[in-house]
């Protein structure tokens, strides 16, 4: 089933554009879409949401492009609608994309594609009976770990199923993890929308990371799918977010740092103006932290976890790093000139 609110985050580009200052440019990207932060790999995409079938999708390491544009339009003619819901850097420069190709009459289909270096699909197979609402790549593994629910009938007695499922890269099952019942809705954990965020997972190497945003739940487990933490911040969302008299217009971007805390940016207002606010949470104790705050814009907006810092875009185009001890976001170039790094 397509869902019908994929609009929220293209809404809040447009929204922080308008608010944004610009200042000067660290790096030159080419945006094709909506960015999507590869946390397990450190790899930044373009290409992310629903649209037309013929844009591009494009990754970055850094501000350095990796590999060749992808069009998907290419190798499935007659496709009316592309959504992408998740992109993962796999091994030799590959792209592995969880996507919706919808055709003529509404004809759906699911798939996870395969895309060399080169931009030339290398395979694709279905994840069926489960959707793919968010996927990782693990080079400790070989593997690609896969997030979703399934659809299931509204019945107290259906049946119990994983929602993360470990494939190789043919997409053959390897394990299965984390049943659905440590959610609170085994039907549809994975809604997305402006207030809530959207599916977010992350792999480490003895970890497994992940958000459902119906519910605002993050969940972290062994490798084994065993469940070490469970919390929904929905109680703590609202609470930061109405501290300063103001009220939550969007969850942006949500990913997990390198132990385990959950970062998010938070859209405010009070009505007459705008804040962006990155906090960091705490998923066991529930502390909450705020790490860079800016009022009606300052051309950045938050990203994800990189090398344990905290990656911010400006306008589509230029990256900044913040370290826990930084007020303020540096160019990334500048960080890795002064950390030595090439």
């Amino acid at each position: 089933m397509l869902r019908l609110n994929r609009l929220f985050p293209l809404l809040l580009l447009a929204m922080v554009t308008t608010i944004c200052v610009p200042r000067t440019s660290a790096q030159a990207l080419a945006p094709t879409r909506l960015p999507v932060w590869d946390s397990t790999n450190q790899v930044l995409f373009f290409g992310y949401g629903a649209g037309p079938p013929d844009r591009s999708v494009r990754g970055y390491v850094d501000a350095r492009q990796r590999g060749a544009d992808i069009d998907i339009s290419k190798e499935f003619p007659g496709l009316q609608e592309v959504v992408v819901d998740g992109l993962t850097a796999g091994p030799d420069d590959t792209t592995m994309i969880a996507t919706i190709l919808e055709y003529e009459g509404r004809h759906v289909r699911r798939a996870i594609l395969t895309y060399s270096s080169l931009g030339r699909l290398l395979r694709t197979w279905d994840p069926a009976p489960q959707s793919a609402e968010a996927i990782a790549y693990s080079k400790d593994d070989d593997a690609v770990f896969v997030l979703g629910d399934r659809d299931i009938p509204d019945d107290p007695n259906a049946p119990n199923y994983p929602l993360v499922v470990e494939y190789s890269r043919e997409g053959q099952v390897l394990k299965t993890m984390v049943p659905a019942n440590t959610l609170q809705d085994r039907r549809d954990s994975f809604w997305q929308g402006g207030e809530i965020g959207q599916p977010v997972l992350r792999i480490t190497r003895d970890r497994i990371y992940f958000y459902a945003p119906t519910n605002r739940e993050v969940v972290a487990c062994d490798r084994n799918g065993v469940v070490l933490a469970y919390r929904s911040i929905s109680d703590i969302v609202e609470k930061i977010s109405t501290s300063d008299g103001n009220h939550l217009v969007q969850i942006h971007q949500v990913d997990f740092s390198d132990d385990g805390n959950i970062v998010l940016e938070l859209l405010l207002s009070d009505n007459r103006s705008y804040a962006l606010e990155v906090f960091r949470i705490n998923i066991e104790t529930g502390e909450a932290v705020s790490v860079h705050k800016a009022f009606n814009g300052t051309g950045l907006f938050f990203i994800g976890v990189k090398d344990g810092q905290y990656l911010y875009i400006e306008q589509n185009r230029s990256l900044y790093v913040q370290s826990d001890e930084s007020l303020e976001p540096i160019p990334l170039t500048s960080a890795e000139n002064r950390d030595g790094l090439h």
